[in-house]
């Protein structure tokens, strides 16, 4: 694997701490800020694998004490951290899954519906992105929202909605599509193919754009974990 997912790096960095004895069982993790700090991570990333860690039994959430970790002593520590891994890469699987199969018929309803003021929405957008490219913010910021005003455009709240909920579980994929300057270029020059044809109302353009886009993502991030 030539890039771990980001919360697989927190996933392995926890247990590396249980193995090398720095944490043992029963022990409270420290705050959430500080782990930020050690693993080199923001604190939504570290947020997604204590989630993760919590459904595996590896981690307890204790309210308004903290998360402690919940291992029994002696147990073999390999195998809930390996559920982990897996099945975050099959709900991420499932995320590429829903995109693909809902986001390239929302950019074609987008090219059918979009008003003048979409297009200077999303133009505006572009603009930041290619600011973020080129100061090198991979905060991913224009990225996601540069989708949801395309459901916007569609002129039905349902796709809106649909998106925005969508968006907050996908924010881990689209930040590790956006870690590198080449793949930060990419996602720019598809955003300006996908805006394009819905300025000019090409239906089948948008639909295959956005779809083109989309698989081109799946395929950077699944490619990276062979």
């Amino acid at each position: 694997m030539q890039q771990a997912k980001i919360y697989e790096q927190v996933v392995d960095r926890i247990r590396d701490l249980l193995e090398s004895g720095e944490l043992h069982p029963g022990d409270k993790l420290p705050p959430e800020r500080k782990l930020a700090e050690l693993f080199k991570v923001s604190r939504s990333s570290l947020r997604e694998a204590i989630r993760a860690l919590q459904e595996s039994g590896v981690l307890e959430s204790r309210r308004g004490d903290g998360t402690y970790i919940s291992l029994p002593v002696g147990s073999d520590l390999l195998a809930p951290f390996a559920e982990v891994l897996t099945q975050q890469r099959v709900r991420l699987w499932q995320f590429f899954q829903f995109r693909i199969a809902i986001e390239p018929q929302i950019a074609r309803l987008a090219a059918q519906e979009r008003t003048d003021g979409h297009l200077e929405a999303l133009h505006h957008l572009l603009d930041m992105q290619e600011r973020e490219v080129i100061a090198d913010e991979k905060n991913g910021f224009a990225d996601l929202h540069f989708h949801q005003l395309i459901a916007m455009a569609t002129g039905n709240p349902l796709f809106v909605d649909l998106v925005t909920r969508a968006e907050a579980k996908l924010a881990e994929t689209r930040n590790e599509s956006l870690q590198s300057e080449e793949r930060m270029q990419r996602s720019l020059l598809a955003h300006k193919e996908i805006y394009s044809t819905i300025a000019g109302r090409d239906q089948d353009g948008a639909e295959n754009a956005m779809r083109t886009h989309l698989q081109q993502i799946e395929k950077l991030v699944f490619c990276d974990r062979e």
